[in-house]
């Protein structure tokens, strides 16, 4: 049995990197690529004040911060269970399949009864 030792020098990279994946704690960029926005979207959240300092963010210094995973999935089922966009109109495409879900919910709804 022959064993090929050649990417040895790859193992500190790769414990770095599972280390990073299974932290609790997100970067801008790492939180970016996780909830799939920009980072400018994760900025807005930052200043408009919807993610608040010490439950989904911490400052580290001056200028790092870093996102709680736990409690940044919480909100994002907060977001989900507002339903409708937040009040804001729909696109259009999710017009049609909104208002067909509500008639689905209706018909459905009255089968129960």
């Amino acid at each position: 049995m022959t064993v090929n030792f050649d990417n040895l020098n790859l193992l500190p990279e790769i414990k770095d990197l599972l280390i990073r994946a299974n932290s609790p704690y997100l970067s801008k960029r790492e939180l970016s690529n996780y909830l799939k926005v920009s980072e400018s979207f994760i900025k807005q959240k930052l200043y408009s004040g919807e993610f608040v300092e010490n439950l989904h963010f911490f400052k580290i210094g001056d200028a790092k911060i870093i996102f709680d995973r736990l409690e940044i999935d919480k909100w994002i089922r907060v977001q989900a269970s507002k339903g409708e966009n937040d009040g804001k109109p729909l696109p259009k495409g999710r017009e049609a399949l909104s208002k067909y879900l509500s008639q689905w919910k209706e018909s459905h709804s009255s089968d129960r009864a």
